[in-house]
């Protein structure tokens, strides 16, 4: 997920700025990094919080485990295989059907989508992501869904769903990583020629987001193409 957003984000970037502003950029990219990973971080101890703290639904979970350790396990040895990436899209699909909203899917439903994405494997991400959607149950797990969501929706040509994501984010009480939010529907807003809601919310993440150094550095860079 992080790393196909990043790619997209620098990659637009890198079309409307001069050769001194893709300079810093690739200065700091690192940072951004940085960045993207104290998410993954935030996942995997999210995901490891949800999936073992019921110890009632041990049956779920030991099958999530054999699910991880076997289907997941052959996409990620040949992750550009389409049938293997729809065999783990059905495999989620499967999982869900038996197991319902159990919250212990998250998890799997993350490292499967951010697998498939990063080898562009979209339709089969997005219809695993839509599991995600119906089993996460509060703000906190719907952030790092939607905010997967709003990347395939864009990797997809579906800008006006990406943005529709984004917003609805920005309503949650949850707030993570709040900046790259705003930073992404400027993107979107200004990619779809809104002008003025672009500079909107490139100003709220130099305004408000002020912790997040690296995210308003590249706000101000769009701002000053604007």
């Amino acid at each position: 997920m992080n790393s196909t957003t990043t790619t997209s984000n620098n990659r637009n970037i890198n079309e409307i700025t001069s050769d001194s502003t893709q300079s810093f950029i690739a200065q700091n990219k690192i940072a951004v990094f940085t960045v993207i990973g104290l998410i993954v971080a935030a996942i995997v101890g999210f995901g490891l919080f949800k999936q073992f703290g019921e110890k009632s639904q041990a049956a779920y979970n030991t099958k999530i485990y054999t699910f991880e350790t076997t289907v997941l396990k052959d996409y990620l040895a040949k992750p550009a295989d389409a049938v293997a990436a729809k065999t783990l899209e059905n495999g989620i699909q499967n999982l869900h059907l038996e197991m319902g909203n159990y919250v212990g899917l998250l998890p799997v439903v993350i490292k499967a989508s951010d697998a498939l994405v990063a080898n562009s494997h979209f339709a089969e991400a997005r219809s695993i992501l839509m599991v995600g959607g119906k089993v996460s149950n509060d703000d906190y797990s719907d952030y790092f869904i939607e905010s997967r969501q709003a990347v395939v929706y864009e990797d997809m040509g579906e800008d006006k769903l990406a943005i529709d994501t984004l917003e609805k984010m920005t309503s949650k009480s949850v707030k993570v990583f709040e900046g790259k939010t705003y930073l992404d529907l400027g993107r979107l807003y200004l990619k779809t020629g809104n002008k003025e809601k672009a500079k909107a919310n490139f100003k709220y993440v130099i305004e408000k987001a002020k912790d997040e150094s690296e995210f308003v550095k590249i706000a101000n860079l769009y701002l000053a193409t604007l």
